[in-house]
């Protein structure tokens, strides 16, 4: 596996452990904000985890 998608699967998995987690408090303790706070950062790091991998694989091709 390479580094980039070692990044990529890592942040994907926290990401979407975010999400789960957040889901769960939602119906747990009813507190809206706190579950899209969660929510929220983890589809940024789903995202994040996107972007950096694109970006490598950019800069690898232009290395070429």
């Amino acid at each position: 596996m390479t580094k980039e998608n070692k990044m990529f699967w890592i942040l994907g998995v926290i990401g979407i452990a975010n999400i789960i987690v957040s889901l769960i408090l939602l119906v747990a303790i009813n507190n809206t904000m706190i579950s899209l706070m969660l929510f929220s950062s983890g589809v940024l790091l789903i995202i994040g985890g996107i972007a950096d991998r694109k970006e490598k694989n950019r800069r690898r091709q232009r290395g070429l």
